[in-house]
């Protein structure tokens, strides 16, 4: 027996159903056996949404029958997100971590892996928090990025996909479908989020018998924001604040054909090896300050990514696309000249559709280490912009190019305002003319504001899938999308045991099979998952089993080799065996 084992109903009670934030003891689950664990290890789990609390304790305790301690604690977001970007690769009782869960996704639609699980994406700068070295996933991953031809780019992207799903770095749980209520009145809701690409629309927005201006609409996001601007972060809640206040080069169409189309590029032409680009930029677009935009805020955006002492999330990726800032220079006011070191999927797949483009005339006076605390990134409080016309702009918050422009953040409703902007060069559809971002923790909570008419959708990290049977039509309209996104445990691969495997029997007894060792260990976590019951009785049968890290959807996820993987205690401990393990 375990040291501790509740039922999932005292758990259910512990947690709270669509708990936001709580405190729950920390678990420590034993082998089944009175047997010494063969080792011990930190399981760490956000509190902050009750469905994966869930099956991830779960998957602590499967584990646990292999004869491993497992010590399981619940933690506010930010304590994990401190702890993975630890420079060091930390274990967790050295500050880091041994392993967590996530929700995620590629900062494109394309899918890019180097982005999440190349070597150069380790920290501070990138986000291959797991810190992967594996040759073999790091040649395809290479040829994937850097091959201009299509096949070639096919062919790679199945040998990551089979290299995975050998090996196993990680292991990817399920793939989730994005379940939504809206208001029933509310017309033209038709994409989820997906950061930093897709986020609320609400320009599009219509709002069925609302009668005259002002016509206002509200839209949930759970977890307050750390920064709003789009350079420092990666993350939903972010992401639907910042996103309708600014515009990126390209902008994908719709969630269902998911295609780039042009924003700020009018329009762009390259050279048949991919290595030479000429952007056209879109004439007469204004800054919510009124000013021109112009190609100085393309370059002032990129070389401001580029500078290592802004710290940008997005660092890695522009200076691996660009090489240096020789690579881009501006032709004239509306067009920018590009030249790269070597052909990049990232050119056309992330730096033109993700990166949103900053103004330099409002923001370049920002010093780097100012940023993370200015009103463009808090949204509190005002600023003064000054105009190359000689006129002063009051920004209350985002100076952007988009369809909405920030009003401020209004602490008491915990609501982020924005009002239409008028001077928008593109046409847009809907009747909405003011437009707030809500912070909502749990999922009751949320939908008890859409019950009252305090909302009128939310973001898919409430996880209201197993709810949806106690919505009402009158009140709530379920819709659900391809979340495009995976869910994945997370395994630090600077541990000993199952990340370099220097501190399993095998490796001891000979260093030169210690990484065999732990992909072994990795590949025993994979075959005690449960991923048909997580995904029948906790997330209401809204998901598929996962195995590789692409979305389960994509034309390039390889549905022929990639099969389900077996449930077995069996089979997971004769892989411990094989990392030297013995059972009595």
């Amino acid at each position: 027996m375990s040291k501790y084992s509740p039922t999932r109903r005292e758990f259910m009670r512990t947690v709270g159903v669509g708990a936001a934030a709580v405190t729950v003891p920390t678990v420590v689950w034993t082998p089944a056996k009175a047997q010494t664990p063969f080792f011990k290890f930190y399981l760490t789990i956000f509190n902050n949404q009750q469905t994966r609390m869930i099956w991830t304790d779960l998957i602590g305790k499967n584990i646990a029958q292999l004869g491993i301690e497992v010590v399981t604690s619940y933690v506010p977001p930010s304590e994990i997100i401190a702890r993975r970007a630890n420079k060091t690769g930390a274990t967790y009782t050295e500050g880091g971590y041994d392993m967590y869960s996530e929700r995620i996704y590629y900062n494109t639609l394309v899918p890019v892996p180097d982005l999440l699980y190349a070597k150069r994406a380790m920290p501070p700068l990138g986000q291959n928090f797991y810190r992967i070295d594996d040759p073999v996933l790091e040649e395809a991953m290479s040829k994937y990025s850097h091959s201009p031809d299509p096949a070639v780019r096919s062919e790679a992207l199945k040998a990551f996909q089979k290299r995975w799903y050998d090996v196993q770095p990680l292991n990817i749980v399920f793939y989730p479908q994005d379940v939504i209520a809206i208001n029933p009145d509310l017309e033209g809701f038709n994409e989820t989020t997906y950061n930093p690409v897709f986020f609320p629309r609400p320009e599009n927005w219509t709002i069925k018998n609302a009668g005259s201006e002002p016509i206002s609409a509200a839209f949930a996001s759970w977890q307050p924001p750390s920064s709003l601007v789009p350079m420092f972060t990666a993350g939903y809640n972010e992401s639907n604040i910042f996103g309708p206040a600014y515009n990126s080069l390209l902008a994908y169409n719709n969630w269902q054909e998911k295609k780039a189309e042009p924003a700020l590029v009018e329009s762009f032409t390259s050279s048949p090896d991919g290595l030479n680009w000429t952007l056209k930029l879109r004439k007469g677009v204004k800054w919510h300050s009124g000013e021109e935009f112009t190609a100085e805020d393309v370059i002032y955006t990129w070389d401001t990514i580029m500078d290592p002492a802004y710290g940008s999330v997005q660092h890695n990726s522009l200076a691996s696309a660009f090489g240096s800032e020789s690579a881009y220079k501006m032709v004239s006011p509306y067009e920018i000249s590009v030249t790269l070191p070597a052909y990049t999927v990232l050119f056309e797949g992330f730096v033109l559709p993700v990166i949103s483009i900053m103004p330099k005339h409002a923001y370049s006076s920002i010093k780097p280490e100012d940023f993370r605390k200015h009103t463009v990134s808090t949204w509190t409080g005002s600023f003064e912009v000054k105009t190359s016309s000689g006129q002063t702009y009051t920004a209350k918050g985002a100076v952007g190019t988009g369809p909405w422009i920030p009003a401020g953040f209004d602490p008491v409703r915990k609501a982020y305002k924005f009002t239409k902007n008028t001077n928008y060069w593109k046409k847009t559809p809907g009747n909405v003319t003011e437009f707030y971002v809500v912070n909502i923790e749990g999922a009751d909570a949320v939908l008890s504001a859409l019950k009252a008419g305090e909302i009128d959708a939310h973001d898919p990290m409430y996880d209201i899938g197993t709810l949806a049977s106690t919505i009402d039509e009158e009140w709530g309209k379920i819709l659900t999308f391809d979340s495009y996104k995976w869910q994945q445990t997370c395994i630090n691969h600077m541990h000993p045991v199952f990340g370099t495997g220097v501190d399993t029997p095998l490796g001891k007894a000979d260093p030169t099979r210690a990484a065999e060792a732990a992909t072994y260990i990795r590949q025993a976590f994979n075959h005690v998952i449960p991923r048909d019951q997580i995904i029948k009785n906790l997330i209401a049968g809204y998901g598929q089993p996962g195995t590789v890290p692409m979305p389960f959807t994509s034309p390039d996820y390889d549905k022929q080799d990639l099969k389900p993987i077996e449930y077995s205690i069996d089979l997971a401990k004769s892989l411990m065996e094989k990392a030297g393990y013995k059972y009595s």
